[in-house]
């Protein structure tokens, strides 16, 4: 059951620690474009920008995700780490009481 709640602690912190950085790649990509009509790409190319100007003389935006590849890398090493300090903790919990316990 440990590992159980491990792997939902790991996934639940790396889906919003990529989340957010999907969202500040967003709005990176969205100040960074100056002219209508230019796409920008962030996030390692993952997600895109783009603002036309429309015949009544409003403005679109399109924003979207261009490749899926790296949003899954960022979220598999997310994963991993987060996996890998929880059962860092656990061992470092476990020696600690060894140590108290031999006192």
């Amino acid at each position: 059951m440990k590992w159980l709640l491990r792997i939902v602690i790991a996934f639940s912190v790396s889906f919003v620690i990529t989340m957010a950085m999907v969202v500040a790649g967003f709005i990176m990509a969205m100040f960074s474009t100056m002219d209508a009509g230019v796409r920008k790409f962030g996030l390692f190319g993952a997600i895109f920008f783009e603002a036309h100007e429309q015949p009544s003389g409003a403005t679109a935006m399109e924003i979207g995700v261009a490749d899926g590849t790296p949003i899954a890398i960022i979220f598999g090493i997310g994963f991993l780490f987060c996996l890998a300090v929880t059962v860092m903790l656990e061992k470092l919990k476990l020696r600690k009481k060894q140590l108290l316990q031999t006192q």
